[in-house]
């Protein structure tokens, strides 16, 4: 009876105790229900109350909470969770996966949405995937991670900015390079140097800093940014602190970086056997002769002049971030330091960065906050690469030089000074009866520099006021501050230096933005069924630019290799003066019905400065549909199979005004100097009328969730009509207004038509999701179709050309942008060892360079003494007369596909990127097998023509100097090739230390990869890389896509890294 007394008031005490305890302390530890990880980090916070923390470095948290309270565990990435305390001392918690959480919340502009809500087009790749790339600037690690995004990495020289599109090309005399806002404050692109080492402004972001990258497509989504969101608006976010402990991470790796693909040129014996050939073709050079002698070791001369243009780069990259907060006050510092060196001898990439965000709440009404970045890069060259924009036909253009200087001669003499012949290389006796204009490379490599250094300063401040719980008020200055100092030396002893007896110029450039922003923000619901938010807002931008430096020539004494030594001759470089200002205001207007329908409403009235008609007005309108909140779909159970369906739609206009000048409504006047005495002369054509190119777009398109989001993906349709472009159009000589002909530019005139549309897809799938074994993939593929449809009236084609040397490129209405002009083939004639071209009217015109006597150099038959007479009259195949438009430049399908797999402890991530659809003008094909003293490849051993009867021959019968069979003195169909490829971008195999382990050595994790970049590419183009641009990223390069003349090839990179946390 005793013990039955004692057992019911112990039980009755038990029920008792939850009505005598308020407090009781609450600890556990929270893991992932993926892997059964450890989650550093997650917020832990009693329901109802301010009461809260965060996991530790093992997922532990302790907190004290009332018996019967309820626990809300959340943290990215995963689907938050509420846990009933229920008297409990110890809550352990597993927490789920979800996928579509990764990105619920992307950035708009001048705020941010949940993906639920956004009825725009808008994809988002974190900083995460990024991080650890051997990359100096992130856009070049977008490549094949969302839908509608184009990378193309134009080239092998470190920092050029890479060609970055967006649903296509959005113009084709201004910038087509979206927006890039940084922290809410708009930043500089392109190539900001003027020297051979190119500068992007935008690697000044260190990609270990970013948190996220949202991309903005549509109207809907860009609208905002009015006149300058035509070619899409990327929101780059950098980190953030988060309450909690000091958390302290280390990033850093060691890169290893090779070329691939070069052409295979020939040796020393294979050069004499096969230019003897070529000489003995040609009677009118029976006394050019080649020889072989022996360097200074006896050994006979083969350079291979690959050894000295490329090495092996080596490059390492360290960043150290301190983050954490109390209740109040967070904040994150970081800095980091990279030295990269490329493939091509003597280029070097640097940087030095720190950054430091803080945000404060002073009390529950008002929160300050701000950001500072600084940034000093290097951009290290020796001189031309040949690659960069206006380079490809550089006579010392390392990528050239590397493929024509012959094989027999030696960069040094015997004695061990260089072999030179003037500003050329030497020859000696290795080569006789011809001259040798190219130069040698070495006092290039050794003596010059041609280098850019960028400080960058990126800052901005907040206040923000909260007098209601719905009322957001928030003022924010920011500054973007550049200041570029391009350094350049040229020997004497080189070749571009030759001609001045060495020169040197340094010259300085300061680009400074400031921008004020004010806007006020009302969210709120009524019923709980009706969701509003509205956003007003009012922004001030200007932007300066100021430029000054000075050219010095004939150096006294060579032995100086600075600006300030003693020079003959100086003269003013780079003198620039610019200044525009945007007055702005804007809207926005969301509402949702019970998460079920959606519209939103954004409008922008942009005053610009630049433009003859400032003022302009831009809008965008969406309304969605989620399909799974009607009765109808529950009713039919397909919210069993789908967990979202969205139906939404865009429609809006936006504008673009990248690259215009800042004074092109006004007429202006230079001035100079003649003979001593001041000059004033007629410079620039103003247009008092110019105003905006306009981009109509509209949008359609699908989201969907399936099995609880294991699978999501979009589909959207787009259409994007593109109209005033700006062209500089020629004006009849009665306007009276000076042409090209006097140096002076065509006023700029908004008169042509284009369009872009097309089709994308995206899937995400966690295909299995097991605690010990995860497969995620992701694969996106963008349909485009581009084509001009009006230029200016009179004005049926528009050509431009690559570097001023060569026209490959003509835009018609009618066919896509930059459409291949070339001159048609049909083979090599079988018998005679003749190329045949194909004129304008489909007829065989067999052509040789040399021709005996009684027969022609262009004839209509074989045997050559039927002389060819053009439909013009002519007597000779011209690119003008019998060029036709013949292939496309712009892909019509390009993506990725994204596999990431983790086993236990261990990672793998394959990123494949593809384009499709396009072909790529190989111009640097015409050059290997150029008949004049240049080297050539080596496939002319077995591909070009021999004797009689030799069929299906790719390469004419070798003649000593001709240079039009092959392609040098006009375009070819022989080289235009499809470029289609598919590429391995990045494999990265990692392994994170167990907890257990990171516990006794007080880490929070520890993870060892390595990582292979450009690993392979699978194409039948036969350059080093399809993905190459000679033109780049510039305005140019909009409408000269698709060229590879002379341009070096993107590296292979190996790295080895370590991130660590503590």
């Amino acid at each position: 009876m005793r013990k039955i007394l004692f057992g019911s008031w112990m039980l009755t005490l038990l029920f008792c105790l939850p009505g005598f305890a308020q407090d009781i302390t609450v600890s556990g530890q929270v893991t992932s229900s993926d892997d059964g990880s450890l989650l550093p980090g997650v917020t832990v916070q009693v329901k109802g109350s301010n009461r809260g923390t965060n996991t530790d470095a093992q997922g532990n948290y302790r907190l004290t909470a009332s018996a019967n309270s309820t626990l809300v565990f959340s943290f990215i990435g995963y689907t938050a969770q509420e846990v009933p305390v229920n008297n409990r001392s110890v809550v352990n918690v597993l927490l789920k996966g979800d996928m579509q959480q990764l990105s619920e919340v992307v950035v708009i502009g001048y705020g941010t949405q949940t993906r639920q809500d956004a009825t725009g087009s808008i994809s988002s790749v974190k900083g995460s995937t990024i991080a650890q790339m051997p990359i100096q600037s992130f856009e070049s690690g977008l490549a094949g991670r969302s839908a509608g995004v184009q990378i193309t990495v134009p080239n092998g020289v470190l920092n050029n900015p890479p060609v970055f599109r967006i649903r296509g090309t959005n113009s084709i005399s201004l910038s087509s390079y979206p927006l890039i806002v940084v922290d809410g404050v708009p930043t500089f692109t392109g190539d900001q140097g003027s020297t051979n080492a190119p500068s992007n402004p935008l690697a000044s972001i260190n990609p270990n800093d970013i948190e996220s990258m949202d991309v903005a497509k549509d109207a809907a989504a860009t609208a905002i940014y009015g006149s300058r969101a035509a070619n899409g608006v990327v929101f780059i976010t950098t980190k953030r602190g988060k309450s909690g402990k000091v958390r302290v991470n280390y990033d850093g790796w060691l890169g290893f970086s090779n070329t691939y693909r070069l052409p295979e040129m020939m040796n020393a014996s294979q050069y004499i056997s096969f230019k003897s050939q070529a000489v003995a073709n040609n009677p009118t050079a029976s006394a050019v002769k080649f020889t072989q002698t022996n360097d200074a070791n006896g050994n006979p001369i083969d350079t291979r002049w690959y050894d000295y243009i490329y090495r092996q780069g080596v490059s390492h990259s360290h960043s150290v971030n301190v983050s954490g907060g109390s209740e109040n006050t967070n904040y994150y510092f970081s800095v980091g330091y990279t030295n990269q060196k490329g493939v091509l001898n003597k280029n070097d990439f640097g940087r030095m960065n720190a950054l430091f965000n803080v945000d404060s709440k002073l009390s529950k009404l008002f929160t300050i906050g701000g950001k500072i970045a600084i940034s000093n890069e290097k951009n290290i060259s020796a001189g031309t690469s040949g690659s960069l924009n206006g380079e490809a036909f550089n006579t010392a253009g390392l990528g050239r030089v590397g493929l024509v200087l012959p094989p027999i001669l030696s960069p040094y003499n015997n004695d061990g000074t260089y072999n030179l012949n003037g500003s050329a290389i030497g020859i000696a006796n290795n080569i006789v009866g011809t001259s040798v204009s190219y130069p040698n490379p070495l006092p290039m490599l050794d003596q010059n520099r041609s280098n850019t250094e960028n400080n960058h300063i990126q800052s901005n401040a907040y206040v923000q006021f909260k007098p209601l719980d719905w009322i957001t008020l928030r003022s924010t200055y920011g500054i973007d501050y550049l200041l570029v100092d391009n350094d350049l030396f040229q020997s004497p002893q080189s070749s571009d230096g030759y001609s001045s007896t060495g020169n040197a110029t340094s010259n300085f450039r300061k680009l400074k933005t400031w921008l004020w922003t004010n806007t006020a923000q009302f969210e709120k619901s009524f019923g709980g069924a009706h969701n509003f938010n509205l956003l007003i807002g009012q922004e001030q931008q200007r932007t300066t630019t100021l430029g000054y430096g000075i050219n010095r020539q004939n150096l006294s004494d060579p032995n100086y290799t600075v600006i300030q030594a003693g020079y003959t001759v100086n003269n003013p470089s780079s003198m620039a003066y610019g200044e525009n200002y945007l007055l702005s205001g804007f809207g926005r207007l969301n509402y949702n019905y019970k998460e079920r329908y959606f519209l939103s409403g954004n409008i922008r009235q942009d005053e610009y400065s630049a433009l003859g008609e400032k003022k302009g007005v831009f809008y965008g309108v969406s309304a969605g549909w989620e399909i799974t909140q009607e009765n109808f779909w529950k009713s039919a159970s397909l919210d069993n199979i789908f967990s979202s369906f969205k139906l939404r739609g865009s429609y809006g206009k936006v504008g673009n005004i990248g690259g215009i000048n800042d004074y092109s409504p006004y007429s202006l006047y230079a001035s100079g100097l003649y003979g001593g005495a001041a000059t004033l002369a007629f410079n620039v054509v103003g247009n008092p009328a110019l105003k905006w190119e306009t981009s109509t777009k509209t949008d359609i398109g699908i989201n969907f969730g399936l099995l609880n989001n294991r699978i999501s993906g979009e589909i959207a349709y787009y259409k994007n009509d593109i109209n005033n472009l700006i062209l500089n159009v020629a004006q009849a000589p009665s306007t009276g207004i000076p042409g090209t002909l006097s140096g002076v530019a065509y006023p700029p005139q908004n008169v042509g038509t284009m369009y872009n549309k097309g089709l994308e897809l995206s899937l995400n799938a966690r295909i299995i999701n097991t605690k010990d074994f995860q497969w995620s993939s992701n694969f996106n593929i963008t349909f485009n179709k581009n084509e001009v449809t009006a230029l200016a009236p009179g004005l049926n084609v528009l050509q431009t050309g690559t570097s001023g040397l060569e026209t490959v490129n003509q835009t018609q209405p009618g066919y896509s942008l930059g459409y291949l002009w070339v001159v048609k083939t049909n083979g090599v004639d079988p018998a005679t060892g003749k190329r045949i071209f194909v004129n304008s009217a489909g007829q065989n015109v067999y052509y040789q360079f040399y021709a005996p006597s009684g027969e022609f150099n262009y004839s209509t038959t074989p045997d050559g003494k039927t002389r060819y007479v053009s439909p013009t009259g002519g007597s000779s195949i011209t690119q003008a007369n019998d060029g036709v438009m013949y292939a496309n430049v712009v892909p019509k399908q390009y993506g990725g596909w994204d596999n990431n797999f983790k086993y236990k402890n261990f990672d793998l991530g394959v990123l494949l990127t593809y384009q499709l659809g396009f072909s790529v003008y190989y111009g640097t094909n015409a050059g290997l097998h150029d008949q004049r003293f240049w080297n050539n490849a080596t496939d002319v051993l077995t591909d070009a023509w021999q004797k009689e009867g030799d069929t299906g021959k790719k390469y004419a019968k070798p003649v000593f100097n001709d240079n039009t069979s092959n392609g040098s003195a006009f375009p070819l169909d022989i080289n235009v090739f499809k470029g289609d490829f598919l590429k391995v971008r990045s494999v990265t195999f990692g392994y994170t230390l167990p907890n257990n382990l990171l516990a006794k050595i007080k880490m929070s994790n520890l993870r060892l990869y390595v990582s292979g970049q450009n690993l392979a590419v699978l194409t039948k183009y036969p350059g080093p890389d399809p993905e190459v641009s000679s033109n780049g990223a510039t305005t140019s390069g909009n409408s000269a896509q698709g060229v590879d003349r002379n341009t070096i090839g993107n590296a292979r990179t190996i790295t080895f890294g370590i991130r660590a946390g503590f």
